[in-house]
């Protein structure tokens, strides 16, 4: 039987590939000779060449130092991992993922799920592991684990998360303690608040957005979509409008005191 094709392989992957091809046929290598000369199997250069698995960076550096090709392969690598990036994100969410590390001030609305920006690697995983197929979660895991890298930044942004009481007790108890904790680790930060909505607030929202505010540009809105069919508003009275709306929502909220013991109720809860 033959091998399976790497899912997808992007353009550069193919490049990639006819140039290693290319230089070894061109040097009278034969893969075992090349898998010799850079310490791998042959075995894995064939699958390389085959599209049956994807270069790695390593490879890519062994490549150019034994053909001495001043960095062709790992730039080949670095822009098909980039696509292979932006292929993962779902087209509609894009636009917010290459805003995000650029805003100075992050506003967000959650009444269905704790957002992407606060979720542990094990709460993440539990959600992709029903929705993603096997062979994607790692990757879609690490994209949104990168994703929460502002916040480790010299000059974080300032992050306001308004989080519908539901979305707390609804938490899967495998998740539970290790998610609270996050958060309450998050809200001990000087430029994060996050305050509960409770079950009697009368908020009928059905949907998910955030305002994204930047130091030299205009504020922007996202609006959640299903399966990451989410729209990006630019509209200047939109935004205002959204931006409107947080603040009511957020009079009804829990102090950020109360919301923190709340929080923490629910963490020992289990």
């Amino acid at each position: 039987m033959a091998p399976a094709r790497d899912s997808g392989p992007t353009a550069y992957q193919e490049m990639f590939v006819i140039e290693l091809r290319a230089r070894r046929e061109m040097a009278g290598l034969s893969r075992n000779k090349l898998a010799e000369a850079l310490g791998c199997t042959p075995q894995w250069i064939a699958k390389v060449e085959t599209f049956e698995k994807p270069p790695s960076e390593g490879l890519a550096d062994d490549l150019d130092t034994y053909f001495e090709c001043h960095g062709t392969f790992r730039r080949l690598w670095e822009k098909h991992i980039e696509v292979r990036k932006r292929g993962l994100i779902p087209k509609g969410f894009r636009p917010l993922a290459e805003a995000e590390p650029d805003a100075s001030q992050l506003s967000i609305f959650a009444p269905l799920l704790i957002p992407g920006l606060l979720q542990t690697e094990e709460h993440a995983r539990f959600v992709f592991e029903s929705e993603q197929r096997a062979d994607k979660v790692e990757e879609v895991l690490t994209l949104r684990m990168e994703r929460q890298r502002i916040f480790a930044r010299a000059n974080p942004p300032w992050l306001f998360v308004l989080l519908r009481e539901a979305v707390l007790r609804d938490l899967h108890a495998c998740v539970r303690v290790g998610q609270c904790k996050r958060l309450l680790d998050m809200m001990a930060e000087p430029n994060v608040a996050i305050q509960v909505i409770p079950t009697t607030a009368r908020v009928f929202q059905g949907g998910g957005y955030q305002l994204l505010s930047f130091d030299a540009s205009a504020d922007v809105a996202y609006v959640d979509g299903v399966s990451g069919f989410g729209q990006m508003l630019t509209e200047p009275p939109d935004v205002r409008r959204l931006n409107m709306l947080f603040n009511m929502i957020r009079s009804t909220a829990m102090s950020a005191d109360d919301s923190g013991s709340f929080i923490r109720s629910i963490m020992e809860s289990v």
